[in-house]
């Protein structure tokens, strides 16, 4: 059973040994006690995703304190259409801004907006026009990790959320909706070279049982990789990932050292994008497609089938 997360972030400046993983979403995300590295080492970002058996959906707005960036994709498994959007802002947020799920984040045509209990994102562009409308149930999970000679890093995140898609995509008006929703929120301040790989998905077993996977490779040292499975989250043990090149082509192995995992992911397309601000660097690719193997849950093994992402990135933030 994982412990509830800190009241604060200040909290966890007091006490700086309480790494690890928590159940649900720290109240206060202040990063005021850190403001003199508002620019030069804050980052933040909301992505979220939806995918059905179809479609593959992909929208982020992220601030790196020198810079903003903004994107979306949207992805036809049938077609093999693909469609993005996308924008780099200098300073796209002001000084002040100091972001959690109940923000507001606007970047041009880019919002992600809090009404009740939803995240609504938002975009309006030349082929994209699209809404995301998820129900965040607080159940997610919150990583505070180190961050070498930086004060921490934090990340929370959460899966099976129910998500509503409405698109227009180059005129061709496409809905779907279900438990198909992902949400990474993350505000911290990253070691200044970062490498990760990322696996995000949605699952269910031959026997019916859906439950939602995020495991981290090199990043966090494992800290964050979790399973949600009814209606619960709990911690898994560290991941191990091989893969090919080009990325997008290969089949990637994914595994945790505990067992309980053991899967295969087959891409059906990518997306990815290089940034260079002089200051601050990323590289990524992020697949999407589907993933298949073992879950052991219970003490019980289980054949399953999901949809998501994984990602390989390389930072200098």
């Amino acid at each position: 059973m994982l412990t509830e997360a800190p009241g604060s972030l200040s909290q966890f400046k007091i006490a700086p040994t309480a790494y690890g993983l928590y159940s649900g979403m720290i109240a206060d995300l202040s990063t005021a006690p850190w403001s003199s590295l508002r620019r030069s080492q804050r980052k933040a970002w909301i992505f979220t995703s939806a995918f059905s058996a179809r479609y593959c959906v992909g929208f982020a707005i992220a601030d790196a304190g020198v810079v903003a960036t903004a994107f979306v994709y949207f992805f036809d498994t049938q077609t093999s259409k693909y469609v993005e959007e996308k924008i780099t802002v200098p300073f796209g947020f002001g000084s002040s801004f100091d972001p959690d799920l109940s923000t507001t984040w606007l970047l041009k045509n880019f919002s992600i907006t809090p009404e009740g209990d939803r995240i609504v994102c938002s975009f309006l562009g030349k082929r994209i026009r699209i809404k995301i409308a998820m129900t965040e149930n607080g159940k997610g999970s919150t990583t505070l990790a180190p961050a070498g000679d930086r004060p921490f890093h934090h990340t929370y995140k959460n899966l099976l959320l129910p998500a509503t898609v409405e698109a227009a995509i180059d005129g061709e008006q496409i809905t779907f909706n279900g438990d198909i929703g992902g949400l990474d929120f993350s505000k911290g301040y990253p070691p200044r070279h970062t490498f990760w790989n990322w696996a995000s998905l949605n699952a269910k077993t031959d026997t019916g049982i859906e439950f939602g996977v995020n495991l981290v490779g090199d990043f966090n040292n494992g800290i964050e990789n979790a399973l949600w499975v009814g209606g619960k989250v709990q911690s898994l043990s560290q991941a191990t990932f091989s893969y090919g090149r080009p990325v997008e082509k290969s089949i990637w192995h994914i595994a945790t050292l505990d067992g309980t995992l053991n899967m295969k992911f087959t891409p059906r397309g990518v997306r990815s994008e290089d940034i260079n601000a002089l200051v601050m660097m990323s590289k990524f690719k992020q697949p999407f497609g589907t993933f298949a193997g073992t879950v052991r849950l219970d003490g019980v093994l289980h054949n399953f089938t999901g949809h998501g992402v994984v990602e390989e990135h390389f930072a200098k933030w």
